[in-house]
């Protein structure tokens, strides 16, 4: 390999991980206006739904706008498949961890459900032969036990299956779910436009999600008939759309363990947003727990480069 080479190969995992911190930001985003919406009484199929129709209406206009045809895929079959598996499984991830965030506390489910960084690394290695040393194995492990610090100091222990509870293990379940997610947009290759993930997902989380609320008899809640409400509905979906398409643009360029550990840096943005929208200052655990993690995905990304 030419020097050249290399060093575009650099910039180009580079630009993954700035793409990935990009997601980051938008999925917290994202998360602040779910619990905006939670707490006007939406049910999480319901902002699922919601999220899946305007992402899909993002996404179909993004394509648009490209010339992406998302209905083409190359290699037929083949490739097409991993796109189903992806959107499938990213559906399914993140429908157990709203069920897991319904019932358990919200540092407890999350804690659970962010574990997927270590699953995503097993299954990239299985998958795609990506390297998988002991070094990224302690750094991993040590990253979890700051996310433990910054989202729920009081229960470390449920991360070792100390009395999980079956919704604990729905959000862990949906942990291993999103990760085979990620996965499934590296086995599909560069040759799949990371808008066409982008399409299939929106359309299975929105039809899914209304399918299943229609059939556990949900009322359908409509926002309230004021600019914030529609907006909160309608950002949910744009954000989505953005931490999913610069998820998978990142995917592309970035092997997926060091990609998908700089995406969890959205639990230290989330803090930040809620402390200056919401006056919820983090605790010494939590600061403790934001500087573990920084420094581990720094380390992380060093030893992928070496």
């Amino acid at each position: 390999m030419t020097v050249a080479e290399v060093t575009t190969t650099e910039q180009q995992r580079r630009k993954g991980l700035g793409l990935a911190a990009l997601s980051a930001v938008a999925f917290a985003a994202m998360t602040l206006l779910v619990r905006v919406l939670s707490d006007a009484g939406f049910s999480p199929l319901q902002i699922m739904a919601w999220r899946g129709a305007v992402q899909a209406v993002c996404a179909l206009g993004t394509c648009a706008g490209l010339r992406v045809n998302p209905f083409k895929v190359d290699s037929g079959w083949k490739r097409f498949r991993w796109v189903c598996v992806r959107a499938v499984f990213g559906w399914i991830g993140h429908l157990l961890y709203y069920a897991a965030l319904a019932r358990l506390s919200m540092g407890v489910a999350t804690v659970l459900f962010f574990t997927n960084p270590v699953f995503t690394a097993v299954l990239a290695h299985w998958m795609l032969d990506e390297r998988f040393t002991s070094d990224q194995r302690w750094l991993m492990g040590v990253s979890l036990f700051g996310i433990v610090l910054v989202v729920a100091p009081l229960s470390p222990l449920a991360l070792i299956g100390v009395g999980v509870s079956r919704w604990s293990l729905a959000a862990l379940l949906g942990a291993a779910s999103v990760a085979l997610a990620y996965v499934s947009v590296r086995v599909a290759g560069p040759r799949v436009h990371p808008l066409i993930h982008v399409v299939y997902f929106s359309v299975v989380a929105a039809v899914g999600s209304a399918l299943l609320a229609f059939i556990q008899g949900e009322n359908w809640h409509l926002p309230a008939a004021t600019t914030t409400a529609w907006l909160s509905v309608i950002g949910v979906g744009v954000c989505a759309f953005l931490a999913q398409y610069l998820m998978g643009s990142g995917l592309l360029l970035a092997s997926a363990g060091p990609v998908v550990m700089m995406r969890n840096s959205d639990i230290v943005i989330s803090f930040v947003l809620d402390a200056a929208l919401f006056h919820t200052w983090p605790s010494a655990s939590s600061v403790i727990g934001a500087i573990i993690i920084t420094i581990c995905m720094v380390k992380i990304s060093l030893s992928t480069q070496s």
